[in-house]
């Protein structure tokens, strides 16, 4: 078994022997369960690491290689399994369980109570039974008929779990036999088991003997009690997709070479840009489909985000009918990416926002109309390379975001003049800080300072010289950037 951490040592990858053994079925519930507590990975020794679960904890000896990928150096973790919990793949299991009295049980990892009441079985058929039909019985259950291994003989092993190869295989619905029989419906069945087999069964099939051990009600009843553990597991995963996803956005932004501000900035363009993309996300069309994920995997990849490229990965290789659920996850992961200083910022800007809604006074009158379509533009100089090697960053990715922010300060400049109109003086300052902070991260100094001034502006008279002054370097700064991208 094995699995695969990034430089920030989170798990990305994971083979199936590993995830059978933690009852996961995809690396992205083992993604969430890690990001929840649920398991843990600790390495207290160097060439060991310890993985605890809600059932326990295992020790495992370690090989560690190093890898280097394009997404950075990554570290190979290779779990080594012991024998006693490893399955032979030339021993017969199902004679290892069946046959209680040889010397090889002791191999076999079983609780104390399970063991005895077999034993207690095994010895009450010895009694009951003559020799002969005895020797008979013996044949029977040690003869192996096929290689799968059934429920029935797993149900004494519920309470530690068992690596099993390539040749010993079980089916989703005896995987869901094994969870979800109680206790008292496995007694009932080793009863019955137990008069079955004094019969003759020369004549009877495997198929006719589980027909007897399981009948149709119980079963549909266990399935029902499945379904309904499903769908409550289902809706509890919803509500831990709600938790924040920390970023350390200090180790981040000294690995890009940036602020941790200007980080946070870029991160929350980067939200803005995939929201924006959703359309072209979903859309019939290859050019814009791929466009879209181009775009999002490779900012995704620049701003150090593994768990978002790794979603994308997986949509990327997924048809349109077939990637909505794993759309839905994308934007459900964006929603929850969180950085300490974002969180500090939001304590400290809620109560500021509350007492504004509770001075401004009901019934506040509009503050009229402003006409933009007058407003000439004024010219400034800006230059994308000039940006890029203040931010240490590549030009396509500054010239990718400055199109991002000329989108978004087409949206939120509307959303300006309609509050302007309604006289909500709170909202103007509010999308005027949005995008000084965003003309700010990009270097756009003479844009961010207009900006910075609509802001702070209190005089609701002073807004229309204002916002027209705003208007006027937003159309040079826009017509700069068409003619570089032609």
């Amino acid at each position: 078994m094995y699995y695969i951490t990034n430089h920030n040592h989170q798990i990305i990858a994971a083979d199936s022997s590993l995830l059978g053994l933690l009852h996961i079925k995809t690396i992205d519930e083992l993604y969430t369960k890690i990001a929840l507590g649920d398991i843990t990975f600790t390495s207290p020794l160097e060439n060991k690491v310890t993985i605890t679960t809600s059932q326990g904890e295992e020790s495992y000896a370690t090989q560690i290689s190093t890898l280097s990928s394009i997404l950075g150096d990554m570290t190979l973790v290779q779990l080594e399994i012991s024998e006693e919990v490893a399955v032979s793949p030339e021993k017969d299991f199902t004679e290892d369980l069946l046959i209680i009295g040889s010397n090889e049980i002791n191999d076999i990892p079983v609780s104390n109570t399970a063991l005895e009441e077999v034993i207690e079985k095994n010895e009450k058929i010895d009694e009951s039974l003559p020799e002969e039909d005895l020797l008979s019985l013996k044949e029977e259950i040690t003869t192996p008929e096929a290689d799968t291994v059934t429920h029935d003989d797993l149900s004494i092993l519920d309470d530690e779990p068992i690596s099993f190869n390539d040749t010993v295989t079980e089916t989703e619905e005896e995987i869901s036999l094994l969870d979800d029989t109680p206790m008292d419906l496995q007694e009932t069945e080793t009863s019955r088991e137990d008069h079955e087999e004094i019969l003759p069964k020369e004549t009877e099939s495997n198929d006719e003997l589980f027909d007897l051990i399981l009948p149709n009600a119980p079963e549909e009843t266990i399935d029902e009690i499945s379904l309904q553990e499903t769908d409550e597991q289902k809706a509890d995963l919803q509500e831990e997709n709600h938790t924040p996803i920390l970023i350390n956005i200090e180790h981040i932004s000294k690995e890009i070479g940036i602020s941790t501000e200007d980080y946070n900035n870029f991160l929350n363009e980067y939200i803005d840009t995939a929201i924006t993309l959703e359309k072209d996300l979903k859309s019939d069309q290859d050019e814009k489909r791929s466009h879209a994920i181009t775009t999002l995997s490779h900012l995704a990849s620049v701003l150090h985000l593994p768990m978002i490229t790794e979603i994308i990965t997986q949509i990327k290789n997924q048809s349109v009918e077939n990637q909505n659920s794993s759309v839905s996850t994308l934007y459900n992961t964006l929603s929850r990416l969180t950085t300490q200083k974002a969180d500090m910022r939001e304590e400290v800007s809620v109560p500021l926002a509350e007492a504004d809604i509770e001075v401004k006074p009901s019934g506040t009158e509009g503050f009229g109309t402003i006409n933009l379509d007058d407003v000439k533009p004024v010219h400034f100089d800006f230059q994308l390379e000039e940006a890029a090697n203040d931010l240490s960053l590549p030009v396509e990715l500054i010239e990718e975001f400055v199109h991002d922010f000329i989108e978004q300060g087409h949206a939120e400049t509307k959303k300006m003049l309609a509050a302007y109109e309604k006289g909500d003086l709170d909202t103007i300052q509010k999308i005027g800080h949005l995008l000084k902070g965003a003309s700010s991260n990009l270097r756009i100094n003479p844009l961010s300072d207009t900006l910075y001034k609509i802001q702070f502006c209190e005089d609701s008279s002073q807004l229309e010289t204002l916002i027209k002054d705003y208007w006027a370097h937003f159309l040079s700064f826009e017509t700069q950037i068409n003619l570089i991208s032609k």
